[in-house]
């Protein structure tokens, strides 16, 4: 449980970083604005792969990049919605 000596606030603070600067996590490929979550390893492969198939591979694989796709979020949440998130999580999140 965060906040206490299993997972400290501080732990927990530098994990919520960690993975939201990862574009390989779906929350870092979110942040990010990317349409899916991707690694270093996997880009390179990609683009490795349209390489190989010459001047048209490149810019079909330019296309493909989860940066140039665009992000999945589309819509503003409702308010209902909001408040739901802040109902859920004033209820989950404790402090102690």
């Amino acid at each position: 449980m965060i906040g206490t000596d299993e997972l400290t606030w501080g732990e927990t603070r530098d994990l919520v970083l960690s993975v939201a600067a990862d574009p390989a996590t779906a929350l870092g490929a979110d942040l990010a604005g990317w349409s899916y979550a991707a690694s270093v390893p996997q880009i390179a492969q990609v683009l490795v792969s349209g390489a190989k198939l010459g001047r048209k591979g490149a810019k079909v694989i330019d296309k493909l990049m989860p940066w140039n796709l665009g992000s999945k979020r589309h819509r503003q949440h409702t308010a209902a919605e909001i408040a739901r998130a802040q109902a859920q999580m004033d209820r989950e999140v404790i402090f102690q």
